[in-house]
């Protein structure tokens, strides 16, 4: 039986946990041709979350006067992700028109190496109040680390962070992942991949009006285009177009998502890398889950031939020879195996000749919300391993 591969204590390590929600710097414009009249931020995260708390912190990297001063604090508190997922900031000239304009008509970045933050805090008046000011943790010295020293009752947390450079010279902060120059230009921006697992994207936003090869036009409160970096495919989507969910919880077909969860999001796997026995570099991930446990486990077969099976608030997709590969700590509702020192997915998984596995991740979702069960799982994926 599935439930008896798992030790107790393999069951209360995968099950602590809490949901909460999970958001992301997801597409950041800060420079374009002609004036900067049309900038802006984006954040994904569930649809209908509020942004009580949150903030957009934008610290400059060009110095060595200017290092680590606070050039921008913009209060989210009023806001709520849409129905799309996304939340837009920016000027008000961006078209489509973004959920939150920000005063003035144009330079909310400057034309220089900044950290961009995506922070919750309890505090937005001290925040705001540090505008103009050098935020870092030690003023004046050669730090590298931001918001690490708020009064007492004040908490600021780092949700999600990303640096856009000029110079390689110029200081980032909290180890942020860079992006720039552009030859020897500060990028125009840069955006996450439309799929699974939300990648930076590799080429940077288009400075121009008119596509250019090599770069990504802006898509402001539209979804990010697909990087296409998976491997395999996915089956056994929670939509009800196979196996119905437990609790009518389907989520929106084409999505490729497990039943919904009690984000209102289906958690979702894919695979990316050499699916080769003698190269093995594939990577599971899962994302839009609660930030609880998740157990990556491979199957030898699609369960019932692909329709999956009903299974605490989902469904069951991977059948056959069970095998655990890792259990993960879920951060910004998402996870991934391998991580650093881990086998490979064949490895781990025993596949030894060429042929078909199936994945899944089994993750906990304690929050009162369809069965009596404390957990979901994901979509199922199928890898044909190659030699």
């Amino acid at each position: 039986m599935f439930r008896q591969l798992f030790s107790l204590a393999a069951a209360v390590a995968m099950f602590a946990g809490s949901a909460s929600a999970q958001l992301q710097l997801n597409e950041l414009f800060v420079s374009m041709s002609g004036s900067d009249t049309t900038e802006f931020l984006e954040i994904r995260g569930p649809a209908g979350t509020p942004l009580t708390g949150y903030m957009l912190c934008i610290v400059e990297g060009d110095g060595p006067s200017n290092f680590g001063v606070l050039d921008d604090a913009i209060d989210l508190s009023a806001g709520t992700i849409g129905a799309s997922g996304l939340y837009t900031v920016g000027n008000a000239a961006v078209v489509p028109a973004v959920d939150q304009v920000v005063p003035g008509t144009q330079d909310l970045f400057e034309n220089g190496t900044e950290t961009i933050y995506l922070i919750q805090t309890s505090n937005v008046a001290y925040v705001v109040g540090l505008l103009g000011t050098d935020i870092r943790t030690t003023p004046g010295s050669g730090t590298q680390t931001v918001f690490a020293a708020p009064p007492a009752g004040t908490t600021i947390t780092i949700v999600d962070s990303a640096a856009i450079i000029d110079n390689v010279a110029d200081m980032v902060f909290d180890n942020a992942p860079a992006f720039g120059p552009d030859g020897t230009f500060m990028p125009a921006g840069i955006v996450r991949c439309g799929d699974a697992p939300f990648s930076w994207n590799a080429q940077f936003l288009n400075f121009n009006t008119t596509t250019t090869a090599g770069y990504v036009d802006i898509s402001p409160t539209t979804a990010n285009p697909n990087c296409g970096l998976s491997t395999g495919t996915s089956f056994c989507p929670g939509d009800g177009t196979g196996t119905a969910c437990p609790c009518a919880n389907n989520s929106p077909v084409g999505n490729n998502e497990g039943c919904l969860n009690s984000l209102g999001l289906g958690g979702k796997l894919v695979a990316s890398g050499s699916a080769s026995l003698a190269n093995d570099t594939v990577v599971l991930t899962g994302t839009q889950m609660p930030n609880s446990s998740a157990l990556y486990f491979q199957g030898t077969n699609q369960q019932g031939g692909g329709a999956g099976a009903t299974f605490g608030d989902g469904l069951r997709c991977a059948g056959g020879s069970i095998t655990r590969l890792g259990t993960k700590s879920n951060v910004a509702g998402a996870s991934q195996y391998p991580a650093a020192g881990d086998p490979s997915v064949s490895v781990r998984g025993l596949v030894t000749v060429p042929g078909v596995r199936t994945y899944q991740v089994w993750y906990r979702n304690a929050a009162n919300f369809c069965t009596a069960s404390t957990f979901n799982l994901s979509n199922g994926w199928e890898i044909t391993w190659g030699s």
